[in-house]
């Protein structure tokens, strides 16, 4: 069974806060004297489901154009099923008892079930999402090699509250993800459509393609996920 990961995007969406949407301008459309339909879209590359690459924290990191093809295609992911509500951090301790599991793969999907609320409570979703703590961050770059990337099923790996401690601040979030500190680093895919993945499914692949526009630090990415 396929599914995709990927969630629309929609100019009625939203992106973190502060920052712009997807617009969509019709530019024609088909009647007696044209024969085609066309559009023009603006898309921010941080908006909707996308990949950050270490560019987008790092002034000398990978973009997401030069990144090989093995962050983009994998035959061993694992969903781990990590249960977050409002401002809760995905800490190491957190991510410990499924260390075999995630020395195994180059991709993780980590699903919280914060998702529920990308459609009912906009407020709920665009400003209290888990995150992913510092500690998580450094756990992972420092102790899997081989992998990757992760995949959130909340709008980015740092939360835009206010209400953290300084530590779980978003900069931290991605810093130590990226590898800003290090040069180690792991991809994150925010914002995941994660919520109609079997629970106890085995993966068989799962596929990340980004947008190749040349300049670009990250990028949205089309997510397909096959199971059985």
């Amino acid at each position: 069974m396929f599914l995709l990961l990927s969630h629309p995007l929609d100019p009625n969406g939203y992106a973190w806060p502060g920052e712009p949407v997807v617009k969509i301008k019709q530019c024609t459309d088909v009647n007696e004297t044209i024969p085609f339909c066309s559009f023009v879209s603006e898309v921010p590359n941080h908006f909707g489901t996308h990949m950050d690459a270490p560019r987008h924290f790092l002034k000398d990191g990978l973009s997401i154009n030069e990144l090989p093809i093995e962050y983009f295609c994998h035959t061993e992911v694992a969903l781990l099923e990590i249960p977050k509500g409002k401002i809760e951090g995905i800490r190491a301790e957190d991510l410990n008892p499924y260390t075999n599991i995630i020395a195994k793969c180059s991709f993780i999907l980590i699903r919280t079930g914060f998702e529920q609320y990308r459609d009912t409570n906009q407020d709920m979703y665009q400003n209290y999402s888990p995150f992913i703590s510092k500690c998580a961050g450094i756990y992972l770059t420092e102790n899997f090699p081989n992998l990757k990337g992760i995949g959130v099923d909340f709008l980015s790996i740092g939360t835009a509250s206010n209400e953290i401690d300084e530590n779980d601040s978003p900069i931290h979030s991605h810093r130590n993800l990226l590898g800003f500190f290090s040069g180690k680093f792991v991809c994150a895919i925010e914002d995941m459509h994660l919520s109609e993945i079997p629970a106890g499914s085995e993966i068989v692949r799962f596929f990340n393609l980004p947008l190749k526009i040349v300049g670009l630090d990250s990028s949205q990415v089309s997510c397909v996920i096959e199971t059985k």
